[in-house]
């Protein structure tokens, strides 16, 4: 395992158990994978009917996250990285832009949109309606229910 940017961890590099996983995940329906996709140890993707689950090339999910299309598609970017035991969950289309981190036990609930290499800490929460501008940081544990604008840092509020 190796760590990469707002505490998000993902799966070896190309073991023969990555690539297992990985093709197991593509054969599902509802689940289109990229190439060069990495799926970790005990990720559960939960697709209703007529709804997707879109992955883009080079992208990772991290051990024991969950990817949940319910009542919208969720639709993650070339190169994100969905950490170990984050919870993206779809009610409303659910979009992750490319590059973009979603860190360790973080949670993202849909309809949300992450812009381009938008990074969400540890523990951090996109709300529904959430609106991360692109490269927009929201730090461990920081809420966003809202706009967000690109560029900007949300850090954890005092009271939480």
């Amino acid at each position: 395992m190796r760590t990469v940017g707002a505490d998000a961890v993902v799966p070896p590099d190309a073991t023969w158990a990555t690539r297992l996983r990985t093709g197991r995940a593509r054969r599902r329906p509802g689940v289109r994978l990229g190439e060069g996709v990495r799926i970790g140890r005990g990720v559960r993707l939960r697709v209703a009917r007529g709804r997707l689950v879109v992955v883009g090339d080079g992208a990772a999910i991290g051990d024991g996250a969950v990817l949940e299309a319910l009542g919208g598609n969720v639709v993650i970017g070339a190169g994100a990285v969905v950490g170990e035991r984050a919870i993206v969950r779809a009610y409303g289309d659910v979009a992750i832009g490319a590059d973009c981190v979603v860190g360790a036990w973080a949670h993202v609930e849909g309809p949300a949109r992450l812009g381009a290499r938008a990074r969400l800490g540890a523990h951090a929460v996109a709300l529904a309606g959430a609106d991360v501008g692109a490269g927009a940081i929201l730090g461990s544990y920081a809420v966003a229910d809202g706009r967000v604008a690109p560029g900007a840092v949300v850090e954890r509020s005092a009271g939480a």
